[in-house]
């Protein structure tokens, strides 16, 4: 799914506006890709705390209905699938670097149906593989998470291409600069934009700003962040 990501360069460019609009000082592009990676995170990690609270209201409420589709949307921006390969002979599949959380991993039967592979604890799946009535089969496998962070899929042997889908971690941002007569200027080609829905350009910035003036001890401007991103945070919830 094709989607605009958000400019580093605009984001950074603002943040500097407003930090130096009443004279706060110069935020330097190392502290600002430090603010940046930890802003981002937080945005995308609040997702799964906000949907899992989206979801324990009445759902009765349109509003709730609303927060709960308008979640899922940034967080579908990062709903990928991908092949992954048997990487030893005891059926232990490698997850991908990028996996945040495994949604479901399923396979392709014979027939072209796709089959899904049922996850266990370690308790679950000890009992199914040692009891006959619960063995795994070829028709319905089951996974367990391997301490390597490996999957691993009985029964043994099980040699179909098996699929993973999953919601992957977002990409570091960096703003990248040459310095030139001791000025840093923007460098596109070692730049990371925002990985994250366009929607939350004003939401980085706040919360970069709210890091900033953390670091700087600098409460007025900490204050003016947070009230900004507070504001910010209620005009999508309503």
């Amino acid at each position: 799914m094709a989607y605009r990501k958000i400019s580093v360069d605009t984001v950074y460019q603002k943040v500097l506006a407003l930090a130096n609009k009443e004279q706060r000082g110069y935020i330097t592009p190392q502290e600002f890709n430090l603010f940046a990676k930890q802003a981002q995170q937080e945005i995308f990690d609040n997702y799964f705390h906000d949907l899992k609270t989206a979801q324990l209201k009445p759902k009765n409420s349109t509003d709730t209905s609303d927060e709960i589709n308008l979640l899922n949307e940034r967080i579908s921006i990062h709903r990928k699938l991908a092949s992954v390969q048997d990487s030893t002979t005891t059926s232990e599949y490698t997850v991908p670097d990028d996996a945040y959380i495994i949604s479901k991993i399923t396979f392709t039967n014979s027939n072209s149906q796709e089959i899904l592979i049922t996850e266990l604890d370690s308790s679950e799946f000890n009992y199914a593989t040692l009891n006959p009535l619960t063995a795994p089969q070829s028709s319905r496998p089951i996974y367990i998470r391997a301490a390597g962070g490996e999957i691993e899929v009985k029964p043994n042997g099980f040699t179909e291409e098996v699929k993973m889908y999953y919601i992957a971690r977002p990409d570091n941002p960096n703003w990248g600069y040459v310095v030139v007569n001791g000025k840093a200027l923007y460098n596109v080609n070692t730049s990371v934009d925002f990985d994250l829905h366009d929607s939350e350009e004003n939401n980085l910035v706040m919360r970069i700003l709210t890091l900033a003036g953390i670091s700087t001890k600098d409460q007025l401007l900490t204050g003016t962040a947070s009230q900004d991103a507070a504001n910010t945070e209620a005009k999508k919830n309503n």
